[in-house]
């Protein structure tokens, strides 16, 4: 076997690709044959490691190896364990199966007498820990980070930063240990002990500052202060010195985490005023290092409660910045700027020609950056300077920029314009210089514009004309000059000024109608605009008054009657019948009404307002003690005000397009709410209840679940809870409904559950994450008598996944006394599930069989779906459900929609990877046309301890479609199992052996080989290849089928494949 050095230099020697993969995969052979045969010499196994990261760089699989890496890290050589966990940090990670395998193995080391291999041990830790993992070993990364030594405290810290982020609930454990490293004199140690305190204040800060962690560390402010002032004014120390700037590391650090303390905090950012504008000040700017101090002191200045002049100060380091002729550093001024605007407008404004500057930067990300922050400058003052540069920007500007930028000039024009000339100029400008890339928004409010305005429509329509006639290849201009020649061609036929200084010349209407032939005969005349036309040419025909142009429109509409374009063609069918109604004509072809401008129909919704200047300032976040909690989220107020409107919904069937109508709702009181729907349940066959279901009020199809037909037309209301709290004989539910417009409505169902005793001033508060808002209604009686209920309703918007609520519940009772408990509550989310049935079985008509779906269902509590469907028959029968399509393991697959060209299909299952591929096989059963399908079934099972292949799932079904020739090709069982079950199934039957039912059976696992019988002679493009069932045994065929090495080179495309458990 080669060195990893001769690998390396085959691999760079290789000319082409395929040589260069050629190498590879030889090589990967031989150390695949190298594994196998267990060598115990330790530098042929380092030899294989190291080729194998050296793989792993190349983005080569090295799955195969993951094992030889925990070998050299399990060895007792420091150069074997220093490879190892090399090797295992970079191949392996916290979701691979052998990392349980690790734990042991990182524990030892992790106590062990050499510095060096304690490093190693965290430093691997730090990089794959698991949830498991962290749980095992925090105790010995606790210990360490007291040890005395430096080196080994400094890496320890980092890995508590990975602890606590993977199990929160861990954090406890490292805050006195954490505060001990702010105090430490090594610099290393200190660093490592600010991002783990840094790491803790976030993670506290995302949660709503339920631990009080920033607060705790609050007290360190003082000492982090002098640490920084200390640094900042310090002379020459040449052990941490970075081009004349002390320790620029551990500043950047301290400045970071004092950000974190101070945000929101008046008194806190008192404290720190003084030492950022000592450090903005002293900073030396001509090195980047001290550029990089520079920006996170800004950052810490515009996040926090500083005052104006500090922030003055801040902008103008950012508009230092924007000259410096680093693009990094010009690029964060200009980041951050566009964060600034809404704080300190006026200071962002007097760098504003630098900022314009920028547009013409050659770097992208450069111009990009400038052109965002352009258009946050604009407002009323400024708006004939900015656009007017930024028009100049449009001419020469890269496509890619041109349709945001239309975008925005437009909103900006709509929002700012100072007459309805310049706004018309403007826009006519955007149109003319990048027309292909104008939205239909910004087309529609620029003929509104002409449409509302009449002392414009004379200029606009003789402007357009002009501009039409100069370049037709410009599909808006194109658009927008059809419109209004159409409608105002009177105003173009009789002239006048359009410009104070210049006549237009006189117009005929052969000129005009010229124009639009032209346009027609075009390249450019796309189907919208050629649309836009033949309505224009039309409406000429009232507006002309030569015979001899309104014949020749005639005939040019009668030209397209033949239109491809169905649209087109109608248009002109119907433009043509209109001329034998002189009478009507007329009257239908009048100009259009101005419309009406509604708020809502503005570019950018309403029409600006002057409001208080705006400001990032963060409010404090309340503490747990205190009681209210709305405003830990930003959540608005609670509400009393009216009955709130719900959908009172039913679980109807909605199988396989069954379409019904839709009530309109009904209004409710908050203090007596609907029962709500649980998506969880409607979501038979979705993803989860972030995707949006079915119309929730619809008229049944007849169609039971269950199997069971049901001809009632009004459903039964399923009125189901998820567990939220259940204590001191109080019990509380959560019902969730959600919209088309993904607003969330929750129920909360309070319950007494006792039959003698009362509880008084039941309530709950609610928070939900920062990204949400949260409006908390009433609840509709505070006291519970023994057995009675009670509901508060919340609305959510903004939840995009599982609705995640932080809810305090109190209440008082009678022996217990006053209870206030806090719960973090998740709303449970349930998978899909496969149907083993053919999909028309749902949609039997015929009288006989009553429609039903076959669901392959594990019980499973924790599944709310689930366990609905595992309830006694008795319970569920007569109800009715929403069932939704979804996945991609389907057939026919979306490469070969109508299996074209394919003559074979192969399945294989594993386990129960065999419920979705028996559906698949009743359907090519049921199918006319499938019967040219050569069709093979490879199914591998554990045989049962008791009973033979008839106890084995769907086995006698499969069969029996073999066997009726209703399906046309081969079945094979492969089965596995105990020594005694397999010599019990050898008395009874001899392997290799066709039994009754056409089922060949074979003993051991299944390899790829046996699914192309004959790999060589045949031509496999032909098949498809549908494998489901455990991870390790798709994966191990779908690398076997496409692997160059089997032979076999199968397609991707032809595979497809689904993991079961």
């Amino acid at each position: 076997m080669s060195s990893l050095k001769q690998f390396i230099r085959n691999v760079r020697a290789a000319k082409t690709i395929a040589d260069e993969r050629a190498v590879i995969q030889k090589e990967s052979a031989a150390i695949r044959a190298s594994f196998r045969e267990e060598s115990h010499d330790h530098g042929v196994r380092r030899n294989n490691v190291a080729k194998l990261l050296y793989l792993f760089t190349l983005g080569e699989r090295t799955h195969f190896g993951q094992i030889e890496c925990l070998k050299l890290l399990a060895s007792p050589r420091f150069a074997d364990k220093r490879l190892g966990h090399l090797a295992t940090s970079l191949l392996l990670d916290e979701n691979q199966e052998v990392l349980t395998l690790v734990t042991n193995s990182l524990k030892n080391d992790l106590g062990h007498s050499n510095q060096y291999i304690v490093g190693l041990a965290l430093c691997t830790l730090g990089n794959i820990a698991s949830i498991e993992m962290s749980r095992d070993l925090f105790p010995e990364i606790e210990n360490l980070i007291s040890t005395s030594n430096p080196y080994i405290r400094r890496k320890a810290a980092l890995c508590a930063m990975r602890i606590c982020r993977k199990v929160p609930d861990l954090q406890e454990h490292f805050l006195d240990k954490a505060t001990q490293l702010l105090a430490d004199r090594n610099h290393g140690v200190l660093l490592c002990g600010l991002t783990l305190v840094t790491s803790l204040c976030e993670a506290d800060e995302e949660e709503g500052g339920e631990d009080g962690i920033v607060d705790k560390f609050r007290s360190f402010v003082p000492g982090l202060v002098k640490t920084l002032k200390g640094l900042s004014t310090s002379g020459y120390a040449p052990e941490h010195d970075v081009t004349g700037i002390t320790d620029p590391f551990l500043q950047v650090k301290l400045l970071r985490l004092l950000r974190i303390l101070a945000i929101g905090d008046p008194e806190t950012s008192e404290q720190i005023n003084d030492i950022l504008a000592q450090v903005a000040t002293n900073t030396d700017s001509s090195k980047n290092v001290g550029n990089s101090i520079l920006y996170e002191a800004v950052r810490t200045i515009l996040d926090i409660e500083a005052d104006s002049g500090l922030r003055v100060l801040g902008v103008n380091i950012l508009g230092k910045f924007l000259a410096n002729r680093d693009n990094n550093i010009r690029y964060v001024a200009l980041n951050t700027l566009i964060k600034v605007v809404a704080i300190e407008p006026n200071a962002v404004q007097r760098h504003r020609n630098t900022i314009l500057e920028c547009l013409r930067d050659p770097d992208i990300s450069i111009r990009r950056r400038a052109l965002d922050l352009s258009f946050t400058l604009i407002n009323e003052s400024n708006v004939r300077v900015l656009i007017r540069e930024l028009l100049a920007f449009l001419e020469v500007a890269d496509n890619e920029f041109k349709p945001t930028m239309t975008s925005q000039i437009g909103i900006a024009a709509d929002k700012f314009a100072p007459n309805k000339r310049w706004h018309f100029d403007t826009m006519l400008r955007v149109l003319s210089l990048a027309g292909n890339y104008v939205k239909e928004q910004i087309l529609s409010s620029f003929v509104r514009l002409i449409a509302t305005t009449p002392e414009l429509q004379t200029y606009a329509v003789q402007k357009l004309y002009v501009n039409l006639k100069k370049d037709i290849t410009q599909e808006s201009l194109t658009q927008a000059g059809a419109w209004c020649v159409g409608e105002y061609a009177d105003a173009l036929l009789k002239g006048g000024q359009y410009e104070e200084e210049e006549l237009v010349q006189e117009v005929k209407e052969h000129e005009v109608v010229d124009l639009f032939a032209l346009i027609l005969n075009s390249s450019y005349a796309t189907q919208v605009s050629t649309e836009y036309i033949i309505t224009a040419l039309m409406k000429l025909t009232t507006r002309f008054s030569e015979a001899s142009q309104v014949e020749r429109i005639r005939r040019l509409l009668q030209s397209h009657q033949t239109s491809l374009d169905v649209e087109v063609q109608q248009r002109a069918v119907e433009y043509g019948n209109l001329f034998s109604f002189d009478q009507i004509r007329r009257g239908v072809l009048e100009k259009m009404p101005p419309p009406q401008i509604k708020e809502s129909s503005r570019v950018l919704g309403p029409a600006p307002t002057k409001k208080a200047k705006a400001t990032n300032r963060k409010s404090r976040v309340l503490k747990p003690t205190e009681q209210d909690l709305l405003d830990l989220m930003d959540a608005p107020a609670p509400t009393t005000s009216g009955p709130a409107q719900t959908t009172n919904s039913d679980l109807l069937a909605d199988i396989l397009g069954g379409s019904a109508s839709t009530p309109p709702p009904t209004s409710t009181s908050p203090h007596a709410p609907q029962p709500a729907n649980v998506p969880s349940i409607m979501d038979l066959f979705g993803t989860g209840p972030n995707q949006s279901t079915t119309s929730s009020a619809q008229t049944p199809v007849g169609l039971d679940l269950m199997g069971n037909s049901s001809p009632q037309t009004q459903a039964s209301q399923v009125e189901l809870g998820h567990p939220c709290y259940s204590a001191n004989d109080l019990s509380v539910t959560i019902q969730v409904q959600r919209n088309a417009e993904g607003l969330i409505q929750a129920v909360a169902r309070f319950q007494n559950l006792s039959a003698s005793t009362s509880l008084s001033h039941v309530g709950l508060q609610a928070a939900v994450p920062k990204s949400q808002k949260l409006q908390l209604l009433n609840i509709s009686s505070s006291e519970l008598y023994p057995g009675a209920d009670a509901t508060q309703m919340m609305r959510i918007s903004g939840c995009k996944g599982p609705l995640r609520l932080r809810l305090r519940i109190g209440y008082d009772h009678p022996s217990v006394g006053k209870v206030l408990d806090q719960v973090n509550w998740t709303e449970p989310s349930a998978g899909g599930f496969t149907i083993t049935c053919a999909p028309s079985s749902a949609a039997s008509c015929d009288g006989l069989v009553a429609p039903y779906l076959e669901l392959a269902v594990q019980q499973s509590p924790e599944n709310a779906v689930a366990a609905w469907l595992w309830q006694p028959a008795e319970k569920i029968i007569g109800s009715h459900l929403h069932v939704r399509i979804g996945g991609s393991f389907v057939l026919p697959p979306p490469s070969h929609p109508q299996l074209e060209n394919i003559e074979r299909i192969v399945f294989v299952a594993g386990g129960v990877g065999i419920n979705p591929l028996m559906s698949m096989l009743s359907y090519i059963a049921e199918t006319d046309g499938f019967s040219r399908l050569d069709v093979s079934v490879f199914y591998t099972s554990k045989l049962p301890d008791r009973g033979g292949l008839e106890s084995i799932l769907f086995v006698q079904r499969i069969a029996a479609l073999f066997a009726d020739g209703r399906v046309m090709g081969k079945f094979k069982m492969h089965l596995t199992g105990s020594p005694e079950s397999l010599q019990r199934f050898k008395r009874c039957r001899k392997s290799h052996r066709v039994i009754d039912n056409n089922v060949e059976v074979q003993e051991g696992r299944l390899s790829a080989a046996e699914l192309c019988p004959d790999p060589k002679n045949g031509d496999q493009s032909s098949s498809l290849f549908y494998i489901c069932g455990p991870p390790t045994m798709t994966d191990s065929l779908f690398t076997s089928l496409t692997s160059g090495d089997s032979g076999l080179n199968i397609s991707p495309a032809q595979i497809m494949t689904e993991r079961w458990w």
